[in-house]
């Protein structure tokens, strides 16, 4: 298996200043046939365009393909969400849903961008531990940063 390297921005945008252009390796890639039940946890980043019926936990970078499904927990340091997650999302850094990206759960981050297009439903938290409030969010979000 190859070592890939990605961006948390996608597309030819260039990053806008003081963003995070930070690369992560992707060591574990699920692919789009692929169907797994039960938890993931692994140091490395995670690229995921196949189900997971389970928590999946990395100590780096999530990217969750347009086909990709997760039925629990999503905890990374920056995750982007093009695909569907169905449960909470815990990031350590910045959480970016993509416009065909959907959420349904609650979400904790020190920074989030919606595009639009993309869905949200539950609460979210950001910032750092300090000041986190919990905000409602109406059933379908979608925005612009």
């Amino acid at each position: 298996m190859h070592n890939r390297r990605f961006r948390m921005a996608w597309g030819t945008k260039q990053p806008k200043e003081g963003a995070a252009t930070q690369s992560d390796v992707i060591e574990n890639i699920i692919g789009r046939s692929c169907t797994i039940r039960g938890d993931l946890a692994a140091e490395g980043a995670f690229r995921i365009d196949g189900t997971i019926e389970g928590s999946v936990e990395s100590h780096a970078s999530v990217v969750v393909g347009e086909s990709g499904v997760i039925r629990g927990g999503l905890r990374g340091t920056d995750i982007v969400i093009a695909g569907t997650v169905q449960g909470d999302v815990t990031c350590e850094g910045h959480l970016e849903i993509l416009a065909k990206g959907t959420v349904e759960g609650d979400i904790a981050a020190k920074s989030v961008r919606i595009e639009t297009g993309g869905i949200f439903r539950g609460t979210s938290r950001m910032g750092g531990r300090d000041d986190v409030g919990a905000i409602p969010v109406s059933a379908n979000l979608s925005s612009v940063a």
